[in-house]
Protein backbone atom coordinates (compact mmCIF):
# COMPACT_ATOMS: atom_id res chain seq x y z
CA UNK A 1 0.00 0.00 0.00
CA UNK A 2 1.36 3.43 -0.86
CA UNK A 3 -0.03 7.01 -0.78
CA UNK A 4 -0.66 6.85 -4.24
CA UNK A 5 -3.44 3.70 -4.08
CA UNK A 6 -4.52 6.13 -1.15
CA UNK A 7 -5.37 8.59 -3.44
CA UNK A 8 -6.93 6.75 -6.27
CA UNK A 9 -9.29 4.94 -2.72
CA UNK A 10 -10.00 8.75 -1.34
CA UNK A 11 -11.10 9.72 -4.89
CA UNK A 12 -13.00 6.69 -5.62
CA UNK A 13 -15.12 7.28 -2.43
CA UNK A 14 -15.56 10.68 -2.93
CA UNK A 15 -17.46 10.60 -6.66
CA UNK A 16 -18.97 7.50 -5.43
CA UNK A 17 -18.19 5.88 -9.15
CA UNK A 18 -15.31 4.59 -10.05
CA UNK A 19 -15.58 5.85 -14.06
CA UNK A 20 -15.83 9.50 -12.92
CA UNK A 21 -12.90 8.94 -10.18
CA UNK A 22 -10.60 7.28 -13.61
CA UNK A 23 -12.01 10.81 -15.43
CA UNK A 24 -10.84 13.06 -12.71
CA UNK A 25 -7.40 10.72 -12.01
CA UNK A 26 -6.29 10.66 -15.82
CA UNK A 27 -6.39 7.56 -15.57
CA UNK A 28 -8.40 4.04 -17.63
CA UNK A 29 -11.23 2.35 -16.00
CA UNK A 30 -10.03 -0.82 -15.68
CA UNK A 31 -6.24 0.40 -14.42
CA UNK A 32 -8.39 2.10 -11.52
CA UNK A 33 -10.47 -0.96 -10.63
CA UNK A 34 -7.29 -3.01 -11.02
CA UNK A 35 -5.71 -0.71 -8.17
CA UNK A 36 -8.84 -1.16 -6.14
CA UNK A 37 -8.73 -4.82 -6.64
CA UNK A 38 -4.67 -5.08 -5.63
CA UNK A 39 -5.51 -2.88 -2.41
CA UNK A 40 -8.19 -5.46 -1.31
CA UNK A 41 -5.50 -8.10 -1.90
CA UNK A 42 -3.39 -6.64 0.23
CA UNK A 43 -5.23 -6.05 3.00
CA UNK A 44 -6.76 -8.94 3.01
CA UNK A 45 -10.31 -7.20 3.25
CA UNK A 46 -13.34 -6.07 1.10
CA UNK A 47 -13.25 -1.85 0.83
CA UNK A 48 -16.67 -1.98 -1.57
CA UNK A 49 -19.35 -4.03 -2.30
CA UNK A 50 -20.06 -4.27 -6.03
CA UNK A 51 -23.07 -5.19 -7.43
CA UNK A 52 -23.71 -4.53 -10.81
CA UNK A 53 -23.60 -0.71 -11.08
CA UNK A 54 -24.51 -0.49 -7.38
CA UNK A 55 -21.79 -0.15 -4.41
CA UNK A 56 -21.19 0.49 -1.20
CA UNK A 57 -18.30 1.21 1.24
CA UNK A 58 -17.81 -1.75 3.47
CA UNK A 59 -16.92 -0.78 7.16
CA UNK A 60 -13.31 -1.51 6.63
CA UNK A 61 -13.34 0.93 3.53
CA UNK A 62 -15.18 3.33 5.72
CA UNK A 63 -12.48 3.66 8.36
CA UNK A 64 -9.75 3.29 5.97
CA UNK A 65 -10.94 6.22 3.51
CA UNK A 66 -11.37 8.38 7.18
CA UNK A 67 -7.43 7.32 7.79
CA UNK A 68 -6.33 7.93 4.32
CA UNK A 69 -7.87 11.39 4.16
CA UNK A 70 -5.99 12.57 7.16
CA UNK A 71 -2.75 10.92 6.40
CA UNK A 72 -3.30 12.85 2.84
CA UNK A 73 -3.85 16.03 4.74
CA UNK A 74 -0.91 15.72 6.59
CA UNK A 75 1.61 15.08 3.59
CA UNK A 76 -0.07 18.26 1.79
CA UNK A 77 0.60 20.20 5.44
CA UNK A 78 4.01 19.04 5.76
CA UNK A 79 4.75 20.07 1.77
CA UNK A 80 3.29 23.13 1.99
CA UNK A 81 5.29 24.01 5.29
CA UNK A 82 8.77 23.01 4.24
CA UNK A 83 7.56 25.09 0.62
CA UNK A 84 6.59 28.15 3.24
CA UNK A 85 10.02 28.07 4.88
CA UNK A 86 11.93 27.39 1.20
CA UNK A 87 10.47 30.35 -0.90
CA UNK A 88 8.24 32.20 2.09
CA UNK A 89 4.62 33.14 1.38
CA UNK A 90 3.52 32.28 -2.03
CA UNK A 91 1.23 30.02 -3.53
CA UNK A 92 -2.32 30.02 -4.45
CA UNK A 93 -5.29 31.22 -2.22
CA UNK A 94 -8.55 30.37 -3.91
CA UNK A 95 -11.70 32.43 -2.22
CA UNK A 96 -15.28 31.82 -2.52
CA UNK A 97 -17.04 34.96 -2.28
CA UNK A 98 -20.75 35.84 -2.37
CA UNK A 99 -22.19 38.56 -4.36
CA UNK A 100 -22.64 40.63 -0.87
CA UNK A 101 -19.79 40.28 0.45
CA UNK A 102 -17.55 41.13 -2.03
CA UNK A 103 -17.52 44.46 -0.77
CA UNK A 104 -15.71 43.67 2.05
CA UNK A 105 -13.35 41.43 0.03
CA UNK A 106 -11.92 43.75 -2.39
CA UNK A 107 -10.27 46.08 0.21
CA UNK A 108 -8.78 43.44 2.11
CA UNK A 109 -7.67 41.64 -0.84
CA UNK A 110 -5.83 44.49 -2.47
CA UNK A 111 -3.56 45.20 0.84
CA UNK A 112 -2.58 41.34 0.86
CA UNK A 113 -1.87 41.58 -2.99
CA UNK A 114 0.05 44.56 -2.08
CA UNK A 115 2.34 43.00 0.76
CA UNK A 116 2.43 39.49 -0.41
CA UNK A 117 2.57 40.10 -4.54
CA UNK A 118 3.82 36.56 -5.17
CA UNK A 119 0.55 34.77 -4.45
CA UNK A 120 -1.84 34.28 -6.62
CA UNK A 121 -5.57 34.69 -5.93
CA UNK A 122 -8.30 32.54 -7.66
CA UNK A 123 -11.98 33.55 -7.01
CA UNK A 124 -15.24 31.78 -7.25
CA UNK A 125 -18.77 33.67 -6.79
CA UNK A 126 -21.92 32.53 -5.19
CA UNK A 127 -24.43 31.93 -3.24
CA UNK A 128 -23.59 30.03 0.50
CA UNK A 129 -25.29 27.20 -0.63
CA UNK A 130 -23.18 26.86 -3.52
CA UNK A 131 -19.87 28.01 -1.51
CA UNK A 132 -20.19 25.17 0.80
CA UNK A 133 -20.19 22.61 -1.29
CA UNK A 134 -16.99 24.41 -2.76
CA UNK A 135 -15.61 24.05 0.23
CA UNK A 136 -16.75 20.57 0.86
CA UNK A 137 -15.08 19.61 -2.33
CA UNK A 138 -11.88 21.35 -1.61
CA UNK A 139 -12.16 23.51 -4.24
CA UNK A 140 -11.89 26.82 -2.55
CA UNK A 141 -10.13 27.50 0.76
CA UNK A 142 -11.58 30.45 2.28
CA UNK A 143 -15.57 31.20 1.74
CA UNK A 144 -16.50 34.73 2.37
CA UNK A 145 -20.43 34.46 2.85
CA UNK A 146 -23.59 34.98 4.44
CA UNK A 147 -24.77 32.63 7.67
CA UNK A 148 -26.45 30.87 8.50
CA UNK A 149 -24.02 27.60 7.04
CA UNK A 150 -25.80 23.78 6.95
CA UNK A 151 -22.72 22.05 7.98
CA UNK A 152 -20.95 21.28 11.15
CA UNK A 153 -17.39 21.04 9.94
CA UNK A 154 -16.12 24.74 9.59
CA UNK A 155 -14.04 27.21 11.55
CA UNK A 156 -16.62 30.40 11.11
CA UNK A 157 -15.14 34.29 11.92
CA UNK A 158 -18.34 36.37 12.15
CA UNK A 159 -17.54 39.74 10.89
CA UNK A 160 -19.57 43.06 11.59
CA UNK A 161 -23.07 42.36 10.84
CA UNK A 162 -24.52 44.97 8.09
CA UNK A 163 -28.19 46.38 8.75
CA UNK A 164 -30.18 45.94 5.61
CA UNK A 165 -32.13 48.81 3.65
CA UNK A 166 -34.39 49.60 0.84
CA UNK A 167 -33.08 50.68 -2.32
CA UNK A 168 -35.23 52.05 -5.11
CA UNK A 169 -34.63 53.55 -8.65
CA UNK A 170 -33.36 57.16 -8.37
CA UNK A 171 -36.14 58.24 -10.74
CA UNK A 172 -38.42 57.27 -7.90
CA UNK A 173 -37.24 59.94 -6.01
CA UNK A 174 -39.78 62.59 -6.31
CA UNK A 175 -42.36 59.63 -4.47
CA UNK A 176 -40.16 58.64 -1.87
CA UNK A 177 -38.75 62.61 -0.56
CA UNK A 178 -37.87 61.50 2.62
CA UNK A 179 -34.89 59.16 4.06
CA UNK A 180 -36.38 56.35 5.01
CA UNK A 181 -39.96 54.03 4.41
CA UNK A 182 -42.15 51.82 6.24
CA UNK A 183 -42.31 48.25 5.47
CA UNK A 184 -45.77 49.05 4.66
CA UNK A 185 -44.66 51.23 1.79
CA UNK A 186 -42.08 48.65 1.12
CA UNK A 187 -45.46 46.07 0.91
CA UNK A 188 -46.98 47.91 -2.09
CA UNK A 189 -44.40 47.80 -4.61
CA UNK A 190 -43.13 45.18 -6.67
CA UNK A 191 -39.83 43.93 -4.91
CA UNK A 192 -36.79 43.02 -6.55
CA UNK A 193 -34.86 40.37 -3.83
CA UNK A 194 -31.85 38.12 -3.60
CA UNK A 195 -32.28 34.10 -2.76
CA UNK A 196 -30.43 30.71 -2.46
CA UNK A 197 -30.40 28.10 -5.01
CA UNK A 198 -31.18 25.94 -1.62
CA UNK A 199 -31.56 26.34 2.09
CA UNK A 200 -32.90 28.81 4.44
CA UNK A 201 -31.13 32.22 3.60
CA UNK A 202 -31.80 36.26 3.19
CA UNK A 203 -35.55 36.09 0.95
CA UNK A 204 -37.15 33.68 3.80
CA UNK A 205 -35.68 36.16 6.65
CA UNK A 206 -36.96 38.61 5.03
CA UNK A 207 -40.88 37.14 3.76
CA UNK A 208 -40.69 36.31 7.69
CA UNK A 209 -40.41 39.61 9.08
CA UNK A 210 -43.33 41.14 6.50
CA UNK A 211 -45.50 38.27 7.70
CA UNK A 212 -44.80 39.27 11.29
CA UNK A 213 -46.28 42.74 10.74
CA UNK A 214 -48.83 40.74 8.67
CA UNK A 215 -47.58 42.29 5.26
CA UNK A 216 -47.61 40.67 2.27
CA UNK A 217 -44.73 41.96 0.26
CA UNK A 218 -45.35 41.61 -4.16
CA UNK A 219 -42.07 39.93 -4.75
CA UNK A 220 -41.86 39.88 -8.54
CA UNK A 221 -38.64 38.08 -9.08
CA UNK A 222 -35.74 36.73 -7.23
CA UNK A 223 -32.04 35.47 -7.95
CA UNK A 224 -28.93 34.61 -6.38
CA UNK A 225 -26.82 37.36 -7.55
CA UNK A 226 -27.45 40.85 -6.39
CA UNK A 227 -25.54 42.96 -9.52
CA UNK A 228 -28.51 41.60 -11.50
CA UNK A 229 -30.93 42.56 -9.23
CA UNK A 230 -29.34 46.09 -9.33
CA UNK A 231 -29.59 45.90 -12.82
CA UNK A 232 -33.57 45.42 -13.01
CA UNK A 233 -33.68 47.97 -10.37
CA UNK A 234 -32.09 50.72 -11.98
CA UNK A 235 -34.30 50.36 -14.64
CA UNK A 236 -37.34 50.64 -12.80
CA UNK A 237 -38.83 47.16 -12.39
CA UNK A 238 -39.23 47.49 -8.49
CA UNK A 239 -37.31 47.62 -5.22
CA UNK A 240 -35.07 45.67 -3.82
CA UNK A 241 -34.23 45.20 -0.02
CA UNK A 242 -30.21 44.53 0.55
CA UNK A 243 -27.19 45.05 2.90
CA UNK A 244 -26.35 48.84 2.98
CA UNK A 245 -22.54 47.74 2.03
CA UNK A 246 -23.46 46.78 -1.59
CA UNK A 247 -24.22 50.70 -2.48
CA UNK A 248 -20.80 51.39 -3.55
CA UNK A 249 -19.31 53.88 -5.75
CA UNK A 250 -20.00 51.92 -8.46
CA UNK A 251 -23.45 52.45 -8.54
CA UNK A 252 -23.12 56.31 -7.65
CA UNK A 253 -26.50 58.35 -8.88
CA UNK A 254 -28.59 55.37 -10.10
CA UNK A 255 -30.41 54.72 -6.86
CA UNK A 256 -31.65 55.85 -3.65
CA UNK A 257 -31.28 54.28 -0.34
CA UNK A 258 -33.88 54.17 2.37
CA UNK A 259 -33.67 53.55 5.52
CA UNK A 260 -36.32 50.61 7.11
CA UNK A 261 -38.13 52.56 9.77
CA UNK A 262 -39.55 49.06 11.88
CA UNK A 263 -36.79 47.09 13.48
CA UNK A 264 -35.34 44.36 10.73
CA UNK A 265 -32.90 42.54 9.38
CA UNK A 266 -28.97 42.40 10.00
CA UNK A 267 -26.82 40.87 6.80
CA UNK A 268 -24.56 38.08 9.06
CA UNK A 269 -21.48 37.89 7.01
CA UNK A 270 -18.48 35.62 8.07
CA UNK A 271 -15.16 33.28 6.69
CA UNK A 272 -15.42 29.97 7.02
CA UNK A 273 -13.54 27.00 6.01
CA UNK A 274 -13.16 23.27 6.44
CA UNK A 275 -11.99 22.28 10.12
CA UNK A 276 -9.97 19.77 9.13
CA UNK A 277 -8.17 21.47 5.89
CA UNK A 278 -4.86 22.44 6.02
CA UNK A 279 -4.19 26.57 5.69
CA UNK A 280 -1.34 27.94 4.30
CA UNK A 281 0.76 30.40 5.21
CA UNK A 282 -0.85 32.91 2.82
CA UNK A 283 -4.24 31.75 3.79
CA UNK A 284 -4.04 32.38 7.15
CA UNK A 285 -2.12 36.08 6.41
CA UNK A 286 -5.34 36.50 4.63
CA UNK A 287 -8.06 35.57 7.32
CA UNK A 288 -6.18 37.89 9.50
CA UNK A 289 -6.38 40.60 6.83
CA UNK A 290 -10.41 39.89 7.06
CA UNK A 291 -11.03 39.49 10.31
CA UNK A 292 -12.48 42.57 12.66
CA UNK A 293 -10.16 43.29 15.38
CA UNK A 294 -12.47 41.57 17.82
CA UNK A 295 -12.47 38.67 16.66
CA UNK A 296 -10.86 35.61 17.69
CA UNK A 297 -9.55 33.64 14.80
CA UNK A 298 -8.81 30.21 15.62
CA UNK A 299 -6.37 29.41 13.25
CA UNK A 300 -2.89 28.45 15.68
CA UNK A 301 -5.16 25.53 17.07
CA UNK A 302 -4.97 24.27 13.49
CA UNK A 303 -1.74 25.34 12.44
CA UNK A 304 1.08 25.91 15.15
Amino acid sequence: MDIRQLRYFQTIIEEKQITKAARILHMAQPALSLQLKQLEEELGVQLIIRQGKQWQVTEAGQKLYERSKQLLQSINSIKGELSEIKEGITGTVTIGTSTICVSHLAPHLTQFHNEFPKVYVKIFNGDTYYLEELLQQNMIDVALLLLPVEGRQYEIVPLEEDPFVAVIPRHWEKHFPKDSISLKEVAEQDLLLGKRRSGIGIYENILSHFHHYDLQPQVVLDGPDISTILTFVATGMGMTIIPRSEIHQAYDGKFKVLTIEEPFLQAKPAIVWMKDKYMSKANRKLIELLVSEESEVPLNRKNP
